[in-house]
């Protein structure tokens, strides 16, 4: 029993180690089988990696591909592109040809309008009343023509800067050069000299074309390197080295025809400067011509006005006389009572209105004439003022006229028209200022001067209606419709002191009154 016992004990000891052995095996092999997983891992990166270096090495080959394809897709635009420059050079030789032409027909015309001008002057020396405007437009004339001239001085000194510029720009073309330089000398020296201008820009059109055979010998040599670069397509970075070369001078070719086409824009457009101040210069004497026709036709229109007025005036001074005559009787015979009488009253006063009309036409025909002559004579001013002021105050009842103060002077001129000033000066102040009943006279010497003020107290005048209240037949728009008048008489006031060597004044604010002012100087010489 003990034995058996014993013998189970050896059995499960060599059991134990047994199973022991195998757990020592199953450890080994799970190691082995990690250390084989992580083989195989290892052999699927570098599967997975000389996968992506194989895609990278194909990706690098179309690259390649790619940029040798672009290089010479890059060479055939080259060769396109010195073709189209060939072709720009060609279409600017024929630019330049026609400018040529253009300048040509440019001079036929200046030359006609030379002529034009000279049959103008011719006619205009024809005239023999020459007004001072137009004396001034033709001396605006003259110095528009010197304008031109210097233009033209201008054009040449930027045609001798384009030549230097050129001189600077293309050192490689001595012919060229030259050429420019002569025709710098030819037109510092002969500026007036059209013909040999034009010879001259055949010359530069002989060197232009002598300028695009050697273009086309530098398209030749070009075409060589291109040559050169296909022989040695193993070479690539001297072919680099060739391309960048060959770009540089493209460049600078680029750079010259860019130049070139600047330097044609600059003259093109002083031609055109040119040809504006031509136009402009027809312009002018299209206008002058126009204005001298309007200033013809509205002297004959005045001329025509002035001599209708003067015999509407003459003709109704006669009938105007006798209807007087035949008013005043009936005003003397009629009874005051009856009343027809106020009628004969009023007849008076329309005749009195129309008398003063006839007046003013005449003395306006007579100054617009230049024979509206002064009575000079010596006269005591306070008694023209003095009558002046009675002769309105006689036939007006709703103003009181003041002669606030007046002048112990001798003065030396017409009576008549001075006292005819006043009259008109207070017949308007009555009639501006209704809603007022007095009219103010001062007069005083000031600075060597008699200055006479008529102030009035009624509707005012605006400030941009002052200046023009002293041409003829002007009245006030706001108030023409309102109050009787054809806007003469401050006309003829004006040119009656005018003649005496005076000036007139007015201040004036809308809705408080007008002050108007005549300045007299004590001797008018």
């Amino acid at each position: 029993m003990k034995a058996l016992s014993d013998e189970l004990i050896l059995v499960n000891k060599e059991l134990v180690l047994q199973n022991q052995a195998k757990e020592k095996l199953a450890a080994e092999l799970s190691v082995a089988t990690h250390e084989l997983a992580f083989e195989n891992e290892e052999k699927k990166k570098r599967a997975a990696e000389l996968i992506i270096a194989n895609v990278e090495l194909d990706f690098q080959n179309k690259e390649k591909g790619k940029r040798a394809a672009e290089l010479i897709i890059a060479n055939i635009e080259l060769d396109f592109q010195n073709e189209e420059k060939r072709k720009r050079a060609v279409e600017l030789i024929i630019a330049n040809k026609e400018l040529d032409f253009q300048n040509r027909e440019k001079e036929k015309r200046a030359a006609e309008l030379i002529i034009a001008n000279i049959e103008l002057d011719f006619q205009n020396q024809e005239k023999d009343k020459r007004a001072t405007e137009l004396i001034i437009a033709n001396k605006e004339l003259v110095f528009q023509n010197q304008e031109k001239e210097k233009r033209a001085a201008e054009l040449i000194i930027a045609n001798a800067e384009l030549v230097f510029q050129n001189q600077e720009k293309e050192k490689r073309a001595a012919e060229l050069i030259i050429a420019n330089a002569e025709l710098v000398f030819q037109n510092q020296e002969k500026e007036k000299r059209a013909a040999e201008l034009i010879i001259a820009n055949a010359e530069l059109v002989f060197q232009n074309q002598e300028k695009e055979k050697r273009a086309t010998e530098l398209i030749i040599a070009n075409e060589e390197l291109l040559f050169q670069n296909n022989e040695n397509e193993k070479r690539a970075n001297e072919l680099i080295i060739a391309n960048k070369e060959l770009l540089f001078q493209n460049q600078e070719k680029g750079k010259r025809a860019a130049e070139l086409v600047i330097a044609n824009k600059e003259l093109d457009f002083q031609d055109e400067e040119k040809e504006k101040r031509a136009a402009e210069l027809i312009i002018a004497n299209v206008e002058l011509e126009f204005q001298n026709q309007e200033k013809e036709r509205r002297a004959q229109a005045e001329a025509k006005k002035d001599e209708f007025f003067n015999m509407v005036s003459h003709e109704l001074k006669t009938p105007l006389t006798n209807i007087k005559a035949i008013n005043q009787l009936l005003e003397k015979t009629s009874n005051k009572t009856d009343r027809n009488y106020t009628f004969i009253l009023k007849a008076a006063q329309s005749i009195t209105r129309l008398e003063r009309l006839i007046g003013d036409l005449l003395d306006v025909t007579k100054i617009n004439s230049g024979k509206i002559d002064l009575n000079i004579a010596e006269f005591d001013f306070t008694d023209a003022l003095v009558q002046g002021v009675a002769s309105v105050q006689q036939v007006t009842f709703s103003h009181q006229i003041m002669l606030e103060n007046s002048v112990n002077v001798i003065y030396t001129g017409d009576q008549f028209r001075i006292e005819q000033v006043l009259i008109n000066l207070l017949n308007n102040a009555i009639k501006y200022s209704p809603d007022a009943n007095v009219i103010v006279v001062r007069a005083r010497v000031e600075l060597n001067e008699i200055a006479v003020y008529v102030e009035d107290f009624g509707i005012g005048i605006d400030k941009e209606d002052i200046d023009q209240l002293f041409k003829r037949f002007y009245r006030v728009g706001k108030t023409a419709m309102q109050y009787q008048g054809v806007g003469l008489g401050l006309f003829i006031a004006a040119e009656i002191i005018k003649k005496h060597k005076g000036s007139f004044s007015i201040d004036s604010e809308p809705g408080k009154g007008s002050s108007f002012c005549f300045r007299l100087p004590l001797s008018i010489g």
